[in-house]
């Protein structure tokens, strides 16, 4: 399914009820080493985040290279008494909004940038209740100046103190940095190459923004589409799988990819200049090394150049309003052709009672499976629904 994107503030995040035990941050040398947790918000992919002591609490942060800038909940800012700036009118994916600003202090084992300012939102009114468990994200400006290991497979951020040896078998991919924020050069089968965003913020695997994703569309069959849910606003997307993105040394193979349409008229500058933004998805079965002052991206994944291919979905999305519901369904998906319907509840996945799940939860669950059995109710009555995965997204070459 199709990672929600913004241009300024992260994705949908949340944690599941109760909490995970978590382990501290820990000194390897002179590198810092952090916990790094896999949120699951959706069919395809997750957000990356992690736990920091900060003014004597535990506080928990996404760490977001598409973000310009940190985001802090106000409650989290009240609570530290954060020194208050002025605010700023900022663009998103669903149009502008005005914030406030807070001063964020130094974070533990992490160089400070030189602005660390960080935007208040609230992010309840996209998450719900799992949003008010979650204290904020750390944008590219706590990239940019370090070197920052994200080893997926061994759930570790590392900040590193020197350039890493390079492992067998990676590749290394020249990035520049475009008003602050990552980029890399990639090409979508044997088109020229493009600039798309290293976007750990976007839990998915490729977003292709309006204005290049039109000539994707124009020259397709028809794709299935949704309007998918941002900070300040909704963006039309349609899905396709793009059969080859890569760079010189690099391959990712049958990638999910959503194609923004509609108009764009409201969004921000990075929209126009870059062609998208490339996700988590992409390396969450190995590691990838953002080397800031080095400006470069070593990525180390199983079966270079050529990494296998992506896992499909299962074709529908999920929101809690009193229950967990079925809130969309990916045309020509699985579910679509199982019968499962656009408000259903979800009363129990794989036999186990999940009434009182968040999203998170849920999608946590499914993430590592192939198959599924729902429990359904819908009309006063019970019913199950058998879903297998599938690459069901139309191939764009």
């Amino acid at each position: 399914m199709a990672p929600r994107r913004r241009d300024l503030l992260p994705l949908a995040i949340g944690l599941c009820a109760g909490g995970m035990p978590l382990a501290a941050a820990r000194q390897d040398g002179a590198d810092i080493v952090v916990p790094l947790r896999l949120l699951r918000t959706g069919d395809i992919g997750a957000l990356p985040w992690i736990e920091l002591e900060l003014g004597g609490a535990r506080t928990r942060w996404l760490v977001d290279s598409g973000s310009t800038a940190a985001v802090v909940s106000p409650a989290l800012a009240g609570r530290l008494k954060l020194e208050r700036l002025s605010s700023a009118r900022v663009a998103m994916a669903g149009g502008a909004q005005t914030l406030e600003r807070f001063a964020l202090p130094p974070l533990p084992g992490v160089a400070a940038p030189s602005d660390p300012a960080a935007f208040a939102l609230d992010l309840k009114q996209l998450l719900g209740a799992a949003g008010a468990e979650v204290d904020g994200a750390l944008g590219a400006p706590w990239l940019r100046d370090n070197i920052t290991r994200f080893d997926f497979a061994r759930g570790e951020l590392r900040w590193q103190s020197r350039q890493p040896t390079l492992a067998r078998g990676a590749a290394v991919l020249p990035l520049r940095w475009d008003g602050g924020l990552p980029v890399l050069r990639l090409a979508i089968g044997a088109r020229s190459a493009d600039e798309f965003v290293l976007d750990t913020g976007n839990a998915g695997a490729l977003v292709v923004f309006a204005r290049r994703a039109q000539a994707l569309i124009d020259g397709a069959a028809p794709l299935p589409e949704t309007r998918v849910l941002e900070i300040g606003g909704t963006v039309q997307v349609r899905y396709a799988r793009i059969e080859r993105l890569g760079a010189p040394g690099w391959a990712a193979l049958q990638v999910p990819a959503a194609l923004e349409s509609g108009d764009a008229a409201r969004r921000g500058a990075h929209f126009d200049r870059l062609a998208g933004s490339l996700g988590v998805a992409l390396f969450e079965p190995g590691a990838f090394t953002l080397d800031g002052p080095g400006n470069s991206l070593r990525v180390e994944l199983p079966g270079l150049p050529e990494t296998p291919p992506l896992p499909g979905g299962f074709g529908f999305r999920l929101a809690f309003t009193t229950s967990l519901i079925v809130s969309a369904l990916i045309e020509g998906g699985p579910a679509a052709r199982a019968g499962l319907m656009t408000g259903d509840q979800v009363q129990g996945v794989d036999g186990v009672d999940a009434r009182q799940w968040t999203v998170v939860q849920a999608w946590q669950a499914l993430a590592d499976r192939d198959t599924t059995l729902l429990q359904v109710y819908r009309e006063r009555a019970s019913q199950r629904v058998a879903l297998r995965r599938e690459r069901f997204f139309p191939l764009l070459r």
